[in-house]
């Protein structure tokens, strides 16, 4: 029987993001154990829990503490695969595993939902992310990437990294909501408190500085002079949720916005919604894009690595610079004044988005297995 160790930064990402993949490997009759800091909440179909003091922060003493800690579980358990996630999850246990790599034989994989050093970001990003990911290249056997840019720069930059994999992302579960028959909207639409002739807008995405909420929140006001019915729909949870709640009110929006958390099932949110949006500074790929391209909503997304990776400006969503106020808004009124364009480019998005589907993507993945 195959063991593995599912490492992250947390483990709201497993739970997020990994869960199919986990129980997947479950029923294949692996022993999956996963590791991160202990938030209070289980992740499903694994067999134990690990809990370390893993801090988001590269620069927290207590990763260090993390990785003396997951170092003895790795070497006491003697794992097959280490598969590690996000960059302080892989950054702790890569160093954690170093030993097992040697002694063991343990394979060590990292898939990177998002390099840090990507095109246009900055320095800081450059001289602490890419230094870090460079002296650990060696370290690891197989890196997946789920973009084209980031493909490109880790055969670049990692060429010690042997195996080099790209894969359509962490993959969409169509488990998780349904395609609602859409001759319902208004009355769902009802129920929820909106009006038939209401524009909604839903952004899919967590909350931290990256996904970016403030430029939408900060700029609504000059949105609804050219839109007067807009009203938006932010489905996420994280750290900066207060602070852009607090923004709504200090720019006077609070009422043209609903700030819903996390659901496990946004069958509702994406039925009633006109448009999916997105003003995110950086993606790996987008996967709340693309279950609003599932769902059959034409997008509105910033023109950012992982975004331009799924859309094509005009054919399957659209596409604006990002920061530009402008451009978001003349955008945004275009599919207010064109629900025949919606509806094209809603149609066409979802015919064509089958290749991020969780059961290709855990078929990508039992590949790469096999291989390592």
């Amino acid at each position: 029987m195959k063991k593995i160790l599912v490492v992250a930064s947390s483990y709201y990402c497993m739970r997020i993001f990994l869960l199919p993949h986990l129980r997947h490997l479950v029923e294949k009759g692996w022993t999956v154990h996963v590791s991160s800091a202990n938030d209070g909440e289980a992740v499903p179909y694994a067999h134990k829990q690990i809990d370390i003091p893993i801090c988001r922060s590269p620069f927290r003493c207590d990763n260090l503490k993390a990785v003396k800690v997951l170092a003895k579980h790795i070497e006491n358990e003697r794992y097959d695969i280490v598969h590690c996630h996000t960059p302080i999850g892989a950054m702790v246990a890569r160093l954690a595993a170093r030993k097992a790599r040697r002694s063991l034989g343990t394979k060590v994989i990292y898939t990177t939902h998002g390099l840090h050093f990507y095109k246009d970001a900055p320095l800081k990003n450059w001289l602490l992310y890419y230094t870090a990911e460079k002296a650990l290249s060696p370290l690891t056997d197989a890196i997946i990437t789920i973009n084209e840019e980031d493909r490109s720069q880790a055969a670049r930059y990692f060429p010690s990294i042997k195996q080099q994999f790209k894969i359509s992302g962490i993959g969409y579960d169509a488990e998780r909501f349904k395609r609602l028959d859409l001759s319902r909207r208004d009355e769902l639409r009802r129920e929820y408190g909106y009006d038939a002739n209401d524009f909604i807008c839903v952004y899919l995405a967590r909350f931290c500085d990256g996904k970016n909420h403030q430029f939408l929140l900060s700029n609504m006001p000059a949105t609804i002079a050219r839109i007067p019915n807009v009203k938006y729909i932010f489905l996420g949870e994280g750290e900066t949720i207060e602070k852009c709640q607090k923004l709504a009110s200090a720019v006077g929006v609070q009422d043209k916005v609903r700030f819903e958390g996390f659901k496990t099932d946004i069958t509702d949110c994406l039925a009633i919604a006109d448009v999916g949006i997105s003003s995110s500074e950086v993606e790996g790929l987008g996967m709340g894009l693309i279950e609003e391209m599932y769902a059959k909503l034409p997008v509105l997304a910033s023109d950012v690595r992982g975004h331009r990776e799924l859309i094509e400006d005009g054919k399957n969503g659209l596409l604006y610079p990002l920061g530009d106020v402008q451009r978001y808004i003349s955008q945004l009124e275009l599919l207010y004044n064109d629900p025949q364009l919606r509806k094209r480019l809603g149609e066409y998005a979802s015919q064509n988005i089958d290749c991020y589907r969780v059961e290709n993507v855990i078929k990508e993945m039992d590949a790469i297995y096999d291989l390592i």
